[in-house]
């Protein structure tokens, strides 16, 4: 009888253990918290459909090439070329995908701000992406180039 109550009692054990440790990695994967990315996974150049391409410098310096100024539905609307700058703002919450936000000088006196660019997935490993509207699930996805 006691090793009856000693095996089950190491089953209940284990179960809680292991149910704590799937927990653990689908809260780490970000399914239950927004995604972000620390400044130095976001450095490099990040490639999207039709030639669209951002480049994001460690001194926060940023280039963007065909970036979509908005999109309706799945369809880029306008296209952005630029120079200028990036910054990584402070979440408002950890269920909010990080944001980027982008300062560039378009032309003579002209100034476009990015502010729909958000993270995908924990540090950035899904790309990072433009979405149409709020609750869309219409998005303008960057992949990092190699």
């Amino acid at each position: 009888m006691k090793k009856v109550i000693m095996i089950s009692v190491l089953c209940v054990v284990l179960a809680l253990a292991g149910g704590g440790f799937l927990i653990y990695c689908v809260i780490d994967s970000g399914f239950f918290t927004g995604a972000s990315a620390k400044r130095s996974e976001l450095i490099g150049t990040w490639s999207g459909p039709r030639g669209a391409r951002v480049t994001l410098h460690e001194d926060g310096t940023a280039e963007a090439v065909k970036i979509p100024g908005g999109l309706v539905g799945e369809t880029p609307v306008g296209s952005i070329t630029g120079e200028g700058t990036w910054t990584l703002p402070k979440r408002p919450t950890s269920l909010a995908d990080q944001q980027i936000t982008l300062d560039l000088k378009t032309g003579p006196k002209i100034r476009a701000l990015i502010d729909d660019l958000y993270v995908m997935g924990k540090g950035a490993k899904d790309g990072i992406y433009i979405q149409s509207e709020e609750d869309s699930p219409n998005r303008f996805v960057f992949k990092k180039s190699p």
